[in-house]
């Protein structure tokens, strides 16, 4: 990732994005969330959140709320999936921490908020986790330039 593709993502947000605290990278540790993110918030956190084409990203503190203390993002964040952007209908853009090279990179899947409950198990989650980008660069690119996949997935027995 580079200035350039922060500059535009604050461009087109209206956002400014700026380096994070470490005590807010630390919190970020925590949740277990690939080395390519802690790279990107300590050098280009948003202010506040960052909106293009219907897609959020959040600042750490939101982060941190929403896979603590948020119906979503609690229910899956234990299954492995941390939560860090969202739509403007409330489906969750995630990591995915199950896959072996989660600790430097992880691909970006899309959960849907109506589907996820305190009983949900890892595998009801794994079924829906629709793949969006291969890694956080891959995600923050297709953002600033629109073209992210809103579309969750369900189970057969919603549709």
């Amino acid at each position: 990732m580079n200035a350039s593709l922060y500059r535009h993502i604050a461009e087109k947000s209206g956002v400014e994005l700026r380096p994070a605290r470490q005590n807010q990278l630390g919190q970020l540790i925590e949740l277990g969330v690939p080395e390519e993110a802690i790279h990107f918030y300590r050098e280009a956190e948003p202010a506040r959140c960052a909106e293009i084409a219907k897609v959020r990203l959040w600042p750490i503190q939101h982060v941190v709320e929403e896979n603590t203390d948020y119906v979503r993002g609690c229910y899956v964040c234990p299954h492995g999936y941390v939560v860090f952007s969202t739509t403007v209908c409330g489906d969750t853009f995630c990591f995915d921490l199950n896959i072996a090279n989660s600790r430097t990179s992880s691909p970006i899947v899309l959960l849907s908020h109506e589907i996820f409950d305190e009983t949900t198990t890892k595998e009801e989650v794994t079924a829906v986790a629709k793949r969006i980008a291969p890694d956080l660069a891959t995600f923050l690119n297709a953002f600033v330039s629109g073209e992210l996949d809103l579309d969750p997935l369900y189970p057969d027995s919603l549709l």
